[in-house]
């Protein structure tokens, strides 16, 4: 099923980005045809193998590991994935989150609401599974999602169940799959980070902003180690909350928050809510403690290289031993 996809003009794709939909690649400039003629589409998930590749070995998980999440025998399918030779089904997509330990707004972002089939994917089921556990048909299901003949009445209640999801939102999700318009929530108001950080892109890069890969690529060179990922600073720009893109880990919260800090020349950046910005708090409890200087001296800006080192180190030690409190 092909969809249309709207990339905000603030973003810039990488070309490597594909489409779970149609398996193409996409950019900026392409548009992909809708379902049904006269139908519009809506914007699946993104996936982009070199960053999978780098989300896994972060989370120092072996592709035998991952290919088990996901019901393989064979790390083969991951490496193929990896090298975007082939694709995994949507309803994958939250196992292989879940493993990593990324959101998975982070690793497979998407924009915009979802239609009936990414209710199903985003919890996990096959369209054969999902009919087979609500005890329906799933052709029904099927044409349903294809927007050719609407749920039956009885089936809402179950499938919304099934999803997680309010009854109200299956059917809206509905209504977009048969390409009718439906009221979606106002977007929450942008996290004080997001807007910092995209302010900081515009200076920096008036004739042009990098890419989210090109962002982190600077930050890590700036820190001498990788303490983020071009997915996450992607996450944080569209207004995902630090703690959301870290999965609630706030040494790499703080490790991450402090380079983009150096790597823009700025002291601090200002955190999102009340647990984020216990993470500040907590990074001149440990320029104290360590004897550090958390801004850097004589005028440079950002955040000093002791700082950065103290929290490498931190990171690393917490990343060789995952058990540690």
């Amino acid at each position: 099923m092909s969809r249309e996809r709207f990339p905000p003009p603030a973003l810039q794709r990488k070309v490597s980005d594909v489409c779970f939909r149609c398996k193409t690649s996409l950019c900026g400039s392409t548009r992909h045809p809708p379902v049904h003629s006269g139908v519009p589409a809506l914007p699946p998930r993104r996936f982009n193998g070199p960053q999978l590749l780098r989300a896994r070995r972060a989370a120092d998980v072996h592709r035998r590991e991952l290919a088990a999440a996901v019901g393989s025998k064979s790390q083969q399918i991951v490496a193929g994935w990896e090298t975007e030779k082939t694709f995994p089904p949507g309803e994958k997509l939250p196992a292989i989150a879940r493993v990593l330990r990324v959101d998975i707004d982070v690793l497979f972002p998407r924009e915009g609401p979802c239609d009936l089939a990414d209710l199903r994917c985003d919890a996990g089921y096959a369209q054969y599974a999902a009919a087979e556990k609500v005890g329906i048909s799933k052709y029904g299901l099927s044409r349903a999602e294809r927007g050719e003949r609407w749920l039956d009445d009885a089936w809402i209640g179950p499938l919304a169940s099934l999803y997680g999801v309010h009854a109200d939102e299956l059917l809206a999700a509905q209504r977009r799959s048969f390409g009718e318009a439906a009221p979606v929530s106002l977007p929450a108001a942008e996290p004080p980070l997001t807007q910092e950080l995209r302010a900081l892109v515009s200076e920096r890069f008036p004739d042009g902003e990098p890419s989210p890969d090109t962002i982190a690529a600077g930050v890590n060179a700036v820190a001498g180690a990788e303490v983020v990922r071009g997915d996450q600073v992607e996450a944080l720009l569209r207004g995902m909350p630090a703690d959301r893109v870290f999965a609630g880990a706030q040494v790499a919260c703080a490790v991450a928050v402090t380079g983009l800090a150096g790597y823009f020349g700025v002291s601090e950046l200002r955190l999102d809510d009340r647990a984020e910005s216990r993470v500040l708090d907590d990074l001149r409890y440990l320029a104290s403690r360590y004897d550090v200087s958390l801004a850097a001296r004589g005028g440079e800006g950002g955040v000093s290289s002791e700082m950065v080192a103290v929290l490498s180190d931190l990171l690393n030690r917490e990343l060789a031993d995952p058990s540690a409190p």
